[in-house]
């Protein structure tokens, strides 16, 4: 049996769709094998698919052209890793230097710098911002979920930063209303046991997701 599942329930004339933990020791590895499916599901309705049916991967709208990535420790490990590089030059190279500068580490965007002829070249390694986001009506609690996640693994990778002496703390005055709601979040995070299991871990399946339940 699979430690979560999804579900699908129709309410007011929309299908949402849901999570669901059939087993307590489920890992967020367990939920990523849950969800990869939708994202390649070309059947469920995607608002900005084209005519509402595409796998993620093939999609030509691109929410990579404008999204505000703040990579989950993870992945920011695991690319720079697949990059060969150590992570002064990944910072340097591929993350926007105005909000370096503004203590945040947002990948260069517009279009994100991961993006090569509209498809993303670094898909099996993508963030959880980006492999949780599929343009599909969900469940409150199941968006909840998501929001909680993604926010603790970018806070982990901002602490870690931090920790290694690779980010401005002290930012500057060009931050803007947007960075301060990022940060001000961040901050929430910061001192959580989910950022903790984000800092301690190695992959998604070290990571126990009852922390965001």
């Amino acid at each position: 049996m699979n430690k979560v599942s999804i579900c699908q329930n129709e309410d007011h004339g929309k299908i949402l769709l849901g999570i669901k933990m059939e087993d307590e020791s489920a890992s967020l590895q367990d939920l990523l094998d849950a969800w990869q499916p939708l994202c390649d599901d070309t059947l469920i309705h995607k608002e900005y698919a084209a005519a509402f049916h595409d796998a993620c991967k093939a999609c030509q709208v691109n929410c990579c052209n404008t999204a505000y990535v703040i990579p989950d420790l993870i992945a920011f490990k695991k690319i720079a890793a697949h990059l060969t590089i150590g992570y002064p030059d990944f910072i340097r190279q591929y993350f926007q230097q105005d909000k370096l500068a503004a203590g945040l580490l947002r990948l260069s965007p517009d279009p994100c710098i991961f993006l090569q002829e509209r498809i993303c070249s670094i898909y099996e390694l993508r963030s959880l911002i980006c492999r949780f986001y599929i343009c599909t009506p969900l469940h409150g609690e199941t968006e909840e979920l998501i929001y909680k996640i993604s926010w603790a693994g970018g806070a982990a990778t901002q602490v870690f930063a931090e920790q290694q002496g690779l980010l401005n703390q002290t930012g500057n005055s060009s931050r803007s209303s947007f960075d301060l709601l990022f940060l001000n979040l961040l901050e929430e995070y910061r001192h959580t046991k989910m950022v903790e299991a984000f800092l301690l871990a190695e992959n998604y399946a070290d990571i126990p997701l009852k922390l965001f339940l």
